[in-house]
């Protein structure tokens, strides 16, 4: 197909040329001679009027205008490749489909054994890949490379798709045989507490939480330690006169499993949501929206 002009397999070759900066490699990656990927070059640089790709020593580096086209001819082909592999009508039973989840810490402890449960039966081929966090998700969305980002609603972003998931609401819990915590201890008995914290956005929480609030949830005066996720948190409570202000439901969770005390923050705290947020490419991918339905549908079970 021709588009300009121009043979749009070229941008494709121009991709991986790009990404490899080596005209034998590219070859091997489209399954091609060395001498077509040589021809498929020498077109590109004819159709755009500049090199393209140069020799700098024993590598071939881009020129301005090749790097310049790098990025957006990268996501242009993700776009195709998403659409491409989108299912007209998705079956779950049958399907062997792999979706890339990015999962917040604090969920995957709670939403994920539930979601795994439902999956083995209802989709035994369907692979899920869970990340992490790393940094702003929109990127790999608009690269095709993360299906579904599962956030805070404060971190989440209006250009996607955004569905809710759940609303949270926030406990305080320690160690079970902390003589503190056998019963509802009060805002005064809070401030005494050494607290166990995850460092967090304070420009984006000041925006539900008040200024007491923030102190409270943050440990302000009173941290004991900071740790790396919410998920490790509870383990590390037990046999200590530590606390940590945390989701209930993963609060809840770790009870079940660990000698944990939980109990309400003795403050008003607002509720938080978790949303689930795809690029809107998306919008009529029926795998992500069963997806999404799916981890509704365990949230709900989990709650009851």
């Amino acid at each position: 197909m021709r588009f300009k002009g121009l043979d749009l397999n070229l941008l494709f070759a121009l991709n991986i040329l790009l990404e490899e900066r080596n005209v034998t490699r590219a070859a091997e990656r489209m399954h091609v001679g060395q001498s077509a990927m040589s021809a498929a070059l020498a077109r590109l640089r004819q159709h755009f009027d500049d090199e393209l790709l140069v020799m700098t020593g024993r590598r071939m580096m881009p020129t301005a205008l090749a790097e310049s086209m790098r990025q957006p001819l990268r996501e242009a082909i993700a776009h195709i490749e998403t659409v491409v592999g989108i299912e007209r009508l998705f079956v779950p039973a049958t399907s062997t489909r792999q979706f890339t989840i990015e999962m917040p810490d604090h969920l995957v402890p709670v939403l994920l054994p539930t979601l795994i449960r439902r999956l083995s039966t209802s989709a035994p081929h369907v692979v899920l890949e869970i990340r992490s966090p790393v940094g702003d998700p929109t990127p790999l969305l608009n690269k095709g490379e993360l299906d579904l980002v599962l956030t805070p609603s404060i971190y989440s972003n209006s250009d996607y798709v955004i569905e809710p998931l759940a609303t949270n609401t926030l406990a305080l819990v320690g160690w079970r045989e902390n003589p503190a915590l056998q019963r509802q201890p009060d805002l005064q008995q809070l401030w005494s507490f050494p607290q166990v914290i995850v460092r967090f956005d304070r420009n984006r929480l000041a925006g539900i939480l008040s200024e007491e609030q923030l102190a409270v949830y943050g440990g302000t005066g009173r941290i004991a330690w900071v740790a790396p996720n919410f998920s490790c948190i509870p383990s590390s409570l037990v046999g200590t006169d530590r606390v940590a202000i945390l989701n209930a439901r993963l609060a809840s969770t770790a009870a079940r499993s660990l000698p944990l005390a939980v109990w309400q923050v003795p403050t008003p705290m607002p509720m938080m949501t978790d949303v689930m947020m795809f690029h809107p490419m998306r919008r009529r991918d029926t795998g992500v929206a069963w997806l999404c339905g799916q981890l509704r549908e365990a949230m709900a079970e989990i709650d009851a």
